[in-house]
């Protein structure tokens, strides 16, 4: 049942704080990585029984089932309030943006079937019964544009646009929150992004080749104009990859991979994808109670509970590939950053 705003944030507020306490996160994440057995993994996340399918599947059943209930969870909570605030179904539509991206491609391969979604309704934005008319599907909607199936050349560009539009929608969202608590909810996305456009571009310099103007093509700017996105990365464009000297003036330095010795360094981008990951659960939790009974708890419990869909599917990972746990630890923040 919706409630007026002020009964809500206060229920909401209550009900994620309970939600969170049981949730595979913080220390708790700890657990996921002392099963054995995707089997073993299944009984630990769901405490149900385990699907009769061939181990080569339970893998991505169990992701698939972890964010099914996820997104469950987080509608019922979004559905409380009357009228939920923007930014909340911004969220939500993280999903619908990434939903229209896997239907465009299993068009393009003429699969029969739709492809298993995020079930957004009745948040959505993609009209999902109209499967197989693409622009059925998106008439009438922000994602009116991507009416025709593109072809697989078109599917980078298009999935591009589709990230940009996401970005979009979620700062103008929450441009729209005024009390000190949501405030500090633009500011974390804020900086979340600063520093994803420079990891993103670090990547492209590293593993593509990637000259700096086709770089800047391909990281995510704020159309507003009110909000520095790229600077940081666009600066980074001229530091040396192997100076520390340079890297140690970057705004958030404090993630680099150390350079004790003073001797060889390259900056490590899995080194600052794992620290800032740490950190922006972090604050996530700190905010969450410093602003109770606000829309703020709501957009902390979303990040955390991403972040818990994570760690799933690295333990998911590390048992399917036999990878090292000490290193799955670290993705999930439980362990310290290392450079092994």
């Amino acid at each position: 049942m919706a409630m007026d705003r002020g009964a809500a944030d206060c229920y909401v507020y209550a009900r994620a704080s309970g939600i969170l306490a049981r949730s595979f996160v913080g220390k708790r994440a700890s657990e996921l990585f002392t099963v054995h057995s995707l089997q073993d993994l299944w009984t630990l996340v769901f405490k149900s029984e385990v699907p009769a399918i061939p181990e080569s599947l339970l893998a991505r059943e169990l992701e698939k089932s972890a964010q099914r209930r996820f997104v469950s969870e987080f509608k019922k909570l979004v559905a409380t309030y009357e009228k939920p605030a923007p930014v909340l179904l911004a969220l939500l539509h993280f999903y619908d943006y990434d939903n229209i991206k896997e239907i465009g491609a299993a068009l393009c391969f003429n699969e029969k079937e739709m492809p298993e979604i995020a079930d957004t309704r009745p948040f959505n934005l993609v009209n999902y019964d109209k499967w197989p008319d693409i622009k059925a599907m998106t008439a009438n909607t922000p994602l009116a544009w991507y009416d025709t199936v593109p072809t697989i050349q078109e599917q980078q560009v298009d999935d591009y646009r589709l990230d940009c539009q996401f970005v979009e929608e979620l700062f103008k969202s929450a441009n729209q929150i005024n009390t000190a608590g949501e405030k500090a909810i633009l500011e974390l996305f804020t900086e979340k992004f600063q520093v994803e456009n420079v990891l993103w571009a670090l990547r492209l310099r590293l593993f593509y080749d990637m000259d700096a103007e086709e770089i800047k093509k391909h990281l995510v700017y704020d159309k507003t104009g009110k909000l520095d996105l790229a600077t940081q990365a666009i600066k980074s464009l001229d530091w040396d990859t192997d100076s520390w000297d340079q890297w140690e003036n970057w705004t958030h330095s404090d993630l680099l991979n150390p350079n004790d010795d003073g001797g060889l360094w390259t900056v490590d981008p899995r080194w600052i994808s794992n620290a800032y990951r740490r950190e922006y659960v972090s604050k996530a939790y700190r905010l969450f109670h410093k602003y109770p009974f606000t829309v703020c708890p709501i957009v902390c419990y979303y990040i955390i509970k991403q972040h818990e869909l994570n760690n799933i599917r690295t333990a998911c990972e590390c048992l399917r590939l036999n990878s090292p746990v000490d290193e799955a630890l670290v993705v999930a923040g439980v362990s310290e950053v290392n450079n092994g």
